[in-house]
């Protein structure tokens, strides 16, 4: 089943213990997708029936109320051809640390063995509490890469054949995603 999932990063398969038969009214699909940012080697022996790729996240805004990223991503199908009506994401935290996603309400159309992009990208919103959290660690150790966890549910209507399923599938997240504050730092020594 495409669904794509971003986002943002590795993907493995959901247990169906703790997730309703449905949601939204979804029905619940599990399928085998594959997240990874972008620089990364595809397996050779991946049998994913979905591969997203994650674009590296963009820092967009600093204020007193937290920090906002954006990530881009881009999916293939492997199998079959759909919409995405919308994406949720639950309990997404970077280097541990909660971070709010905004629900992604742009529909998404792809077809079968092609590559598509996001009409916008996800908005990453730390709050402010989070953010010096996060500085503070950021002056201890500064790390090249963030680890990324999380659940995406994505919402959508699939075709298999001639039939069209209305499912969401959803897809577990832990990622290695590179630090974008490393480059925003770089950027401000160069101007100074």
């Amino acid at each position: 089943m495409f669904v794509c999932g971003l986002f943002l990063l590795s993907f493995s398969l959901t247990n169906a213990q703790d997730l309703p038969k449905e949601i939204r009214g979804y029905k619940v699909h599990r399928a085998k997708i594959s997240v990874d940012n972008k620089t990364a080697k595809a397996a050779t022996d991946d049998q994913s029936e979905v591969s997203v790729k994650i674009g590296d996240p963009e820092l967009t805004d600093v204020s007193l109320s937290g920090i906002t990223f954006e990530v881009s991503a881009e999916i293939n199908s492997l199998t079959q051809s759909g919409t995405v009506d919308f994406l949720t994401f639950h309990d997404f935290r970077i280097n541990n640390l909660k971070v709010d996603v905004q629900e992604y309400r742009e529909s998404i159309e792809f077809k079968k063995n092609q590559t598509t992009a996001l009409p916008k990208p996800i908005e990453i919103s730390l709050g402010a509490g989070q953010a010096l959290r996060g500085a503070l660690k950021e002056m201890k150790e500064s790390k090249n890469e963030w680890t990324v966890t999380g659940r995406i549910f994505v919402f959508g209507r699939f075709k298999k054949s001639f039939l069209k399923f209305k499912r969401v599938v959803p897809i577990e997240i832990n990622l290695k995603i590179k630090n974008p504050l490393i480059k925003q730092q770089a950027i401000s020594n160069e101007q100074f």
